[in-house]
């Protein structure tokens, strides 16, 4: 009966150690559910991600803006010729400013 018995604590501590195995496998499920679950912090994850891609983008875009008005200038001694090749085009993108503005007057009045 000794065998038994030995056999039987044997199995009863297998038991014992598989279930200690099971209960640390489902803290460990049960703590990665929740880190997914975390809507809050998932949240302000993906702000601070997306803050740092528009101060990214803000940076890239000031450095274009730069280099724009670095060659403005140049551009401007350049327009005079432009509209002597292409009078009708200077003239229409003229008429579509001016009708923009008046537009845009217009609204403005309007809501006073």
């Amino acid at each position: 009966m000794t065998t038994t018995k030995n056999t039987t604590m044997t199995e009863t501590e297998a038991l014992r150690a598989d279930l200690e195995l099971t209960r640390r496998h489902l803290a460990d499920t049960v703590q990665q559910l929740t880190r997914q679950l975390n809507v809050p912090r998932r949240i302000k994850e993906s702000a601070a991600s997306a803050g740092h891609r528009a101060v990214q983008a803000a940076g890239t875009a000031g450095e274009r803006a730069k280099d724009s008005a670095r060659n403005l200038p140049a551009r401007a001694k350049e327009m005079p010729a432009t509209a002597r090749q292409h009078p009708k085009a200077t003239a229409a993108v003229g008429g579509a400013v001016a009708l923009g503005v008046g537009a845009a007057a217009w609204i403005v009045g309007r809501g006073r």
